[in-house]
Order: structure tokens, then sequence, then C-alpha cells
């Protein structure tokens, strides 16, 4: 009798050992896949040109672990120009511009001093000066401006832009419709809606 209860107990504190090690290796387990799923949550889903580098545009809220290995910088007669990550991120000067493929350059790029978190207004949109702006595309929403007549302010940088033409001939048609002495455009408070004035775009 002594002997069948000796083996009930051995079975029984062996079963406890079991289960706490599979419950420890299960939470384990379970922790590595979350930790796992916040990593990948973490980075943007970039494309990636044949040679497996990822490519896109650099956005303004965007820290440095999640830009693309090529950064959308303008383009060369046409061809899309990009900028490779430690150009863009290193020290301001002209670098090589390269096409898609990341071997092909196809011009240089003036790169400046970066400002990746222009602060915001109110209405959560960003302001400062386009020349803290590495690329056109990180440049904020509204852009220090000086009106025609002397005030400071900001303008919409969709205003400066205007609408952008979708092909090489809208563009030549864009261009022949302008009018030779420029247009006006807002100019605004930081808030970018109280119109303070006027500024002249050539």
């Amino acid at each position: 009798m002594r002997m069948y209860f000796s083996s009930i107990r051995i079975l029984i504190v062996v079963g406890c050992i079991v289960f706490v090690v599979g419950s420890a290796m299960v939470f384990q387990s379970t922790d590595a896949k979350s930790t796992m799923n916040q990593s990948k949550t973490n980075s943007l889903n970039y494309p990636e040109n044949e040679h497996g580098q990822t490519y896109g545009s650099a956005q303004e809220d965007n820290s440095a672990d999640l830009l693309p290995e090529l950064i959308h910088a303008g383009s060369v007669n046409g061809i899309q120009g990009y900028l490779l990550k430690k150009d863009y991120l290193g020290e301001p000067g002209d670098v090589p511009l390269y096409d898609v493929d990341g071997k092909t350059v196809i011009g240089t790029f003036h790169v400046g001093a970066k400002n990746m978190n222009f602060p915001k207004n109110k209405n959560g949109q960003t302001y400062g000066s386009s020349a803290d702006a590495a690329s056109p595309d990180m440049e904020p929403e509204l852009i220090r401006a000086i009106g025609v007549d002397g005030t400071a302010g900001y303008v919409l940088k969709k205003d400066l832009d205007g609408e952008l033409p979708k092909t090489p001939e809208e563009a030549i048609a864009m261009q022949n419709s302008r009018s030779p002495d420029g247009r006006d455009i807002p100019l605004y408070d930081v808030d970018g809606e109280s119109v303070i004035g006027l500024f002249h775009v050539d």
C-alpha cells in the first residue's frame, strides 16, 4: 500500500514539473511571436527593385529606421530619381541621384540640413522653412514665406506647387498657359486659416 501511494506522489510531482515546464515553453513561444509581430508592424511595405533594395518617398514623420533604402528626390528628364539612404542621412552637400535600380546615376542632388519633425499647428499641419527639408517630399504643409508687402507668414505647399502635370505633354501645355507675370496665392498665419496677405509666385 505504501509503494502505491509513493508511486502516486512521484507521478503527481512529475506531472507538476511537466505542466510548469510546458507552460513556460508556451509562454516563451507566445512572447516571441508577439515580439516578431511588433517588429513587422513597425516597418512600412515599400516595393523592392531588381536588386532587393526598398524604394519610395520619405514622409515627414518617418524615423530614420523606417526610411526605404532608396529615397525619392525628384526626377530628371522624366526619370524618377532616388538617393541612397546613407547619402540622404549624411552631411549636407551634393550626392548622386540614381535611377530606381540604385546603380545608374542620372544626376546629382543637393542634400540640405534635415528636419524630420516639423512642429504642428493647432490644426495638425506641419510648418517651417522649406530650406530645412531634405527633399520636396519632406517639406512642411505650411512653408515660411514673405508676402508682397513684407509681411512674414506661411503659404500652403499645395498652393505653392500648384497643379502637377501627369505627362510631359501636360507639363508643356501648363507651362504655355501660365501668365508670364506669375500668380498670387494666399499668405496665412501659422494656423493655416487666417489670411494675412498675398505671396507672389514667379
